[in-house]
């Protein structure tokens, strides 16, 4: 039960009757008598109210990307014959935020309504919702009756979507004219499977599909075609150089949104792409997919990686990667590079790569190291600090330097053109064929 402003102002204009007192000796059992009053009010107000049992709410809502805003939906059945007035919070778990407070609402009985209120998730993963507080008053609204009412439902947040710049950027790439590149000439036999047919005397019997035969009761085999397209791996780096912050996200944060529309863009164009996070282990590996399953299974699995605080294990992880690519194709590595010595793993192992595949670097610029190495120094003190920022900058293009003296491609950019110019190089390797 909880007192409404009403009833507070209300107990405020009676607390005059107990000034009588001081004319009347009875006078106080006027202002006694008010509040016995108000007492018997409210009880049958409250006793009047309808039960938590009487309220229904379903939620609608839809994708949920980090940091932008999200609208769930909320219908709210009155199942009483009473009319009510409702007060309604969703209860949050840590991690999502809501906007705005959700709007009163003013049921007639055996109705409905449909209210809509903002979400902004601020950590990725999945999340689980369960209840509403909920306050409920009648007409003479002098009390309410707050109960909670579950509402299940699991969320997942995913990695940021397109940004302005980058919507534009995906209108370009949608055009015709860059949807054509020229044919590569295959030789020998195709891999991709394209459909089932029964068994005829002298086919391959390597063809042949045993699991569908001994299902079917005879033999069938497996027709087989070109591949088409390309195949593209994204490694993401999830060790603890990763989680150093540039603006609002980490690095990490910044990586997962580029990987997500570099996964469309190659869905668009027909390639296959395969996605892994890691540490000092593979944390999650999204195997090649082609066509209209890879976003799904691609948001699935990144919605809940995260960075550990660990060194990245290069010596391991390339290697498991590597063996489960039966193709040769573009590696995509997005990580950190901080000078010759520290990158020597990295450096190994990309090398052994690129003997396979076309082996791709990425990795993000500081903004605030560049402005620091292209400031004008006032004081010793800041001429020091631009001689370690110029310093920093000259030992990561040392490192990237030898990464493209042994055939590695490289890719070093802002956070905020890290899905431009990821998705733009891309492009540029696909239309020149360099697989």
């Amino acid at each position: 039960m909880v007192p409404t402003p009403r009833l507070v102002r209300f107990l405020t204009f009676g607390s005059a009757l107990w000034l009588l007192w001081l004319a009347f000796p009875a006078g106080w059992l006027a202002g006694a008598a008010y509040l016995l009053l108000l007492g018997a009010l409210c009880i049958a107000e409250y006793r009047a109210l309808p039960s938590a049992s009487a309220f229904e709410f379903d939620r609608d809502f839809g994708r949920f990307a980090l940091g932008s805003l999200t609208d769930v939906r909320v219908t709210v059945r009155n199942t009483s014959k009473r009319f009510v007035e409702l007060n309604a919070r969703d209860e949050l778990p840590a991690g999502l935020e809501q906007a705005a407070p959700i709007p009163e609402l003013h049921l007639a009985g055996k109705t409905e309504c449909e209210f809509v209120y903002q979400v902004r998730p601020m950590r990725r993963g999945r999340y689980q919702l369960k209840t509403m507080a909920v306050r409920i008053r009648g007409r003479r609204a002098l009390i309410e009756k707050q109960v909670r009412i579950p509402v299940p439902a699991e969320v997942r947040v995913y990695p940021r979507f397109s940004a302005a710049d980058e919507v534009h950027l995906l209108a370009r790439i949608s055009q015709r004219d860059e949807d054509v590149r020229r044919p590569r000439r295959v030789h020998g036999r195709g891999t991709d499977f394209e459909s089932l047919s029964p068994y005829y005397p002298g086919e391959d019997l390597r063809l042949i599909d045993w699991k569908v035969s001994a299902k079917r009761g005879h033999l069938i085999t497996r027709n087989l075609q070109t591949e088409r397209g390309q195949q593209v791996s994204v490694m993401i780096d999830g060790g603890r150089l990763m989680a150093l912050r540039i603006g609002e996200y980490s690095r990490f944060e910044h990586a997962l949104n580029a990987t997500v529309m570099l996964s469309y863009v190659a869905q668009k164009r027909g390639d296959a792409i395969a996605v892994s996070t890691f540490s000092d282990h593979v944390e999650s590996f999204v195997p090649p997919t082609r066509g209209t399953l890879i976003m799904p299974r691609v948001l699935d699995a990144l919605s809940t990686a995260e960075v550990k605080q660990v060194e990245s294990d290069y010596w391991q992880v390339v290697g498991q990667i590597m063996d489960r690519l039966k193709r040769r194709s573009l590696l995509i590595m997005i990580t950190d590079v901080l000078d010759r010595a520290g990158s020597t793993g990295l450096l190994m192992n990309l090398t052994r790569a690129a003997a396979r595949h076309l082996v791709l670097c990425v990795v993000l610029t500081e903004p605030l190291i560049a402005e620091l190495a292209n400031s004008e120094p006032a004081t010793i003190q800041e001429a020091y600090i631009k001689a370690a920022a110029c310093h920093l900058k000259l030992q990561r293009q040392l490192a990237l330097d030898d990464m493209r003296s042994r055939g590695i491609l490289t890719l070093e950019t802002a956070p905020q053109k890290l899905t431009v110019q990821l998705i733009s190089r891309y492009l540029e390797i696909r239309k020149a064929n360099l697989q």
